[in-house]
């Protein structure tokens, strides 16, 4: 039987990378070189003033019921039921950030509470009780 002839690689050859790695930077350099930078396209936004905070005034109104458990808005009477019309009114004058609510030790606590209901019906802001 005959063998084949299999060359067998010598045990001391090495391939030359020198000219792969020239490849490989001529080729990085042409596309640095060829490539468009461009820089970035910024959005401009405006920022709001100090003078268009001051448009937004707050707004803090003053409920009391006296011990004829009558509603008073700001020393105006008003009824239960336009408690929601004017809150919305004063919401449109300016932000609302807090409600006081004063009552008369004598006034009855179903006036305080359909006040309190009336208000929450309308906002969510906090309400300060207090008496007098």
């Amino acid at each position: 039987m005959k063998k084949k002839y299999q060359p067998t690689a010598p045990a001391n050859s090495d391939v030359d990378m020198n000219p792969m790695l020239d490849i490989v930077f001529i080729l990085l350099i042409f596309f640095i070189v060829t490539a468009s930078f461009q820089k970035a396209h910024v959005l401009d936004i405006n920022k709001p003033t100090k003078s268009n905070q001051a448009l937004n005034q707050s707004v803090v109104p003053q409920f009391f019921i006296d011990q004829q458990n009558r509603i008073f808005l700001n020393q105006r009477p008003i009824e239960v039921d336009a408690i929601a019309v004017n809150i919305a009114r004063l919401a449109a004058q300016g932000e609302i950030t807090s409600i006081s609510l004063k009552a008369h030790e004598q006034s009855e606590h179903n006036t305080l509470v359909s006040v309190l209901n009336a208000i929450k019906s309308q906002t969510s802001t906090p309400v300060s009780l207090a008496s007098s």
